[in-house]
């Protein structure tokens, strides 16, 4: 059973019992009152009897002095001290066969007598401080019973109507309760067959229980997305990050197998190349994972480099995978500063990547020191990138020729991931480029850094 029906069921039936039990209680109240008053009314003739069943000689059987006594349709005898019926006044054939009942006490009695339902009420009257007899006063009751029937229609026709309209207000209940319900689960049977996020409209008005849930909801939702999208982002930027110090192992240890063994100049160059990119593949690898993590990545602390020979160490392992000439610009022979060494190595690591993937001719990393700033700039001659493609060009997966990308086998994330990684030790990343003339990607470390 759905839980629609349920709810409306349930809230029908329970209803429905309850009126029940309600209507009962109501009929069984207005018959217990109704007998009261009748039995009060009864005892008050009885008792205009009693005071005048002496003085106005009651007893001579004269019907006329017993006519203000009678109740109307009712039925008045008097009986005497042995129980013996003494007189009995009535115009009502179908009372005379009522049982007497000759109790020297005061008492009710609401019996059936040939099909109708009566009230009886006995007096005792006293004669000088002596019991005489009973005075018994008697009464239809088809009024009351037709006033009686007459409520338990009303109350079973109202108890129905209010029953009709509970079930219209169950259906509309359950259809208010389980909306956000059925959003719900509507959502996540699209999230399913779609594979998208998505989030429940919620409106601000209600504060219940089911916006509660549904806040809930989208909270889960949010966090989901944000850890399926951090694991995209750590596969894409892994196998971006990985490939170039990968690409430098395998090209040394083919130097090796190849001139290794005779050179020990190439030998060491080669031992030395590979256990550099095996300790900063190590440090990649840890930042990739704190950055796929949802916890605080650990500190990383700063050094002080000399900015030259740095990008020269980078360069020399281009120069020997890539078989391509960079050479390294500056009117300073060394330049220090403060700054986070593997951040700023895969920074350059990314921009000569790009450069020797973008262009065929040589290239050139220029370093400037101006005030209180340090820039590093990336400069390749290829075939640069047309202006509405640049304000673009730091968007993860934007490429500005797919035929392109994949012929060299990009993945439009390494000036997105370069970018992130420049502002993380608050540097700067800007690019500068002519179609035809080449592009110029320009690291600025800012005074906070600079020694």
């Amino acid at each position: 059973m759905k839980i629609r029906t349920k709810i409306q069921t349930y809230s029908s039936l329970f209803l429905s019992v309850m009126l029940i039990l309600l209507s009962i209680i109501v009929l069984i109240a207005f018959l217990w009152i109704s007998v009261e008053r009748e039995r009060d009314l009864l005892e008050d003739q009885a008792s205009l009897i009693e005071e005048n069943i002496l003085t106005k000689d009651l007893l001579s059987g004269d019907p006329d002095l017993m006519e203000p006594y009678i109740p109307d349709d009712g039925m008045v005898r008097i009986f005497g001290t042995d129980g013996r019926l003494v007189k009995s006044f009535t115009d009502e054939e179908d009372l005379e066969g009522l049982a007497a009942k000759a109790i020297n006490e005061k008492g009710y009695d609401f019996t059936k007598a040939d099909g109708e339902y009566v009230l009886t009420y006995r007096y005792p009257y006293p004669d000088e401080g002596k019991k005489l007899g009973m005075i018994e006063v008697t009464q239809p009751q088809d009024t009351l019973l037709d006033n009686l029937s007459t409520l338990a229609l009303v109350l079973g026709g109202a108890s129905l109507f209010v029953i009709l309209l509970s079930i219209l207000a169950g259906k509309w209940l359950a259809n208010l309760i389980l909306k956000p319900i059925s959003i719900m689960s509507g959502t996540m049977k699209d999230i399913e067959k779609s594979g998208e996020f998505k989030h429940i409209p919620l409106s601000n008005q209600s504060k219940d229980e089911l916006q509660v849930m549904g806040v809930a909801f989208n909270r889960m939702i949010e966090r989901l997305e944000l850890n399926y999208n951090q694991q995209q982002q750590f596969l894409s930027d892994a196998s971006h990050e990985l490939k170039t110090p990968i690409t430098v192992i395998e090209s040394y240890s083919s130097l090796l197998k190849r001139w290794g063994m005779k050179d020990e100049a190439i030998q060491e160059e080669a031992v030395e190349a590979i256990h550099h990119e095996a300790v900063r593949m190590k440090k990649l690898t840890e930042h990739l994972l704190q950055s796929a993590s949802q916890t605080e990545p650990s500190a990383d602390v700063e050094g002080k480099i000399e900015l030259i020979s740095f990008c020269e160490g980078i360069a020399q392992t281009f120069r020997r995978t890539g078989n391509r000439e960079i050479t390294i610009e500056s009117e300073f022979k060394e330049i220090y500063a403060m700054t986070i060494s593997c951040k700023l190595e895969q920074v350059i690591v990314i921009l000569l990547d790009n450069a020797m993937k973008y262009s065929e001719s040589s290239i050139q990393i220029m370093i400037k020191r101006k005030a209180d700033e340090i820039f590093i700039g990336v400069k390749d001659h290829g075939a640069g990138i047309s202006p509405e493609h640049l304000p673009h060009v730091f968007e993860r997966f934007y490429r500005v020729d797919s035929s392109r990308a994949r012929k060299t086998g990009g993945n439009g994330l390494g000036l997105s991931i370069a970018r992130t990684l420049v502002e993380s030790f608050e540097g700067k990343l800007e690019i500068q480029s002519e179609v035809g003339e080449g592009t110029l990607v320009t690291i600025t470390l800012s005074h906070q850094i600079l020694i």
